[in-house]
């Protein structure tokens, strides 16, 4: 007497047939045991499922010969994925354009799914694969423009901005500390420190929002001349924080710090007029993860340095009353300017030089009698330009980021002055926006005198 026993082993698996696409496949066997004697028949071996990712366009051929390749294994019913579908030794595709990404069929694919096709991080278009006389094909329908997802670029250079901006508050609490009265020791000799951090959003076309931190210190002179006070100085300055930029094709995170110092003076005549100006300068870092998305969802990022400059230059004047109060009328213009850089995701990317050029005008009324003085001050901004700028694999231009506009400034403080019996100054503020730039902020000066 014979015995026959029979069962069927079905086998999954994932091969890569050329760079970029990756076929499932599950491989059906028929396994029998006659009297002991083992045998194995593959009954079929179908795939389940194609996926095209980063691969080369290729204007003749195909990119796989399915007549030659994988020839044991049915086609016939698979899906087709090309939704991460990326050319990448392409620099650019026209519209109504064809390549072969399978021929040879032998079959009819199942449902077949990707309606945009990548080229590298920095070009898309509109596209998507059809079967055409037994070949499964893919088609643009539009041609390549540049990807709405490179202006996140340009948004993260005016975080940078912002934070360099946000170091101007505290370069010129140092120069108030510095310039009091009340703060100069009796050689003339004063230092002075501030720090704090804030909150900011800036509209751009879309927007940046901000966490920042920043720190200034001096040490400085004043002298008594003819007709007037001139007061000098140097500062040391350091500043971080976080940024995401918020755009319709996703978010994207980075962190930037910078440190650097530079020289203030301020010339006072014997009628409260006063003019003012300091110079800055130092290094910037950036780090930026998954800013940029290439196929398959991959992210990429950058790490950058640069140079930044800085100058600023005001004019004003303070009218005392009676009872001890002020009022102190101003004018200021800021200039900051931050070096371009260059970095790769696929594409290279150069981002070009940013400067930003703010005139403030304003006024702050306050008490100057007291132990503790308060003091608030409303003021208007426009920012002239603000602008970012940059290309793409050499010639393509990424959409501008901009902050150029209008904002209204607030501010409220407190502030005590030092004395013969204490040699400290102590300064605590907060400060709001509103309009191009919104956001709160705050910080804590102190100032020593000798």
């Amino acid at each position: 007497m014979v015995s026959e026993e029979k069962a069927n082993i079905e086998n999954a698996y994932e091969v890569t047939p050329v760079d970029g696409v990756t076929v499932n496949a599950t491989l059906t066997s028929n396994i029998t045991n006659e009297s002991g004697n083992v045998k194995v028949t593959a009954e079929s071996n179908r795939a389940t499922a194609l996926k095209f990712e980063k691969v080369e366009w290729k204007t003749d051929g195909a990119l796989l010969d399915h007549g030659k390749t994988l020839t044991n294994v049915s086609f016939d019913g698979a899906t087709v994925d090309t939704s991460g579908i990326d050319f990448y030794k392409e620099m650019y595709i026209d519209a109504d354009q064809t390549m072969t990404l399978v021929s040879s069929f032998d079959g009819t694919p199942g449902e077949i799914t990707g309606d945009k096709y990548l080229v590298g991080t920095a070009y898309e278009g509109e596209g998507a694969a059809e079967m055409d006389d037994g070949n499964l094909i893919f088609r643009t329908k539009t041609e390549a423009g540049v990807s709405e997802q490179t202006h996140k670029t340009l948004m993260a250079v005016e975080a940078n901005m912002a934070l360099l901006a946000a170091g101007n508050e505290y370069v010129g609490k140092v120069m108030d500390g510095l310039s009091e009265i009340g703060n100069r020791g009796k050689d003339g000799i004063s230092t002075a420190a501030a720090i704090g951090g804030g909150a900011s959003r800036y509209e751009t076309g879309s927007y940046v929002s901000s966490h920042t931190w920043n720190a200034a210190v001096g040490i400085g002179a004043k002298r008594e001349v003819k007709n007037g006070a001139f007061e000098y100085g140097l500062f040391g300055e350091y500043g971080k924080g976080s940024y995401t930029l918020h755009s319709d094709v996703g978010n994207g995170k980075g962190d930037a710090h910078y440190a650097g110092g530079g020289l203030l003076a301020k010339w006072t005549n014997s009628h409260d007029v006063y003019t003012e100006a300091s110079f800055r300068l130092g290094r910037m870092s950036d780090s930026a993860s998954n800013l940029l998305y290439g196929p398959g969802g991959v992210g990429y990022g950058y790490d950058v340095h640069a140079n930044y400059y800085g100058a600023h230059a005001g004019v004003g004047k303070v009218f005392k009353y009676d009872g001890g109060k002020s009022l102190d009328v101003y004018g200021k213009y800021f200039y900051t300017k931050r070096d371009g850089v260059e970095f790769d995701a696929v594409q290279h990317y150069k981002l070009d030089s940013v400067a930003s050029s703010v005139l403030r005008i304003g006024a702050r009324y306050g008490t100057t009698d007291k132990k503790w003085n308060w003091y608030g001050g409303l003021a208007y901004e426009y920012e002239f330009d603000g602008e970012a700028n940059g290309t793409v694999s050499g010639t393509t231009a990424i959409r501008a980021a901009s902050i150029q506009g209008s904002s209204v400034r607030g501010e409220f403080g407190m502030r005590m002055d030092a004395t013969k019996e204490n040699p400290w100054q102590t300064d605590i503020s907060l400060y709001g926006y509103g309009g191009k730039h919104r956001g709160v902020g705050g910080n804590v000066s102190v100032a020593y005198t000798f």
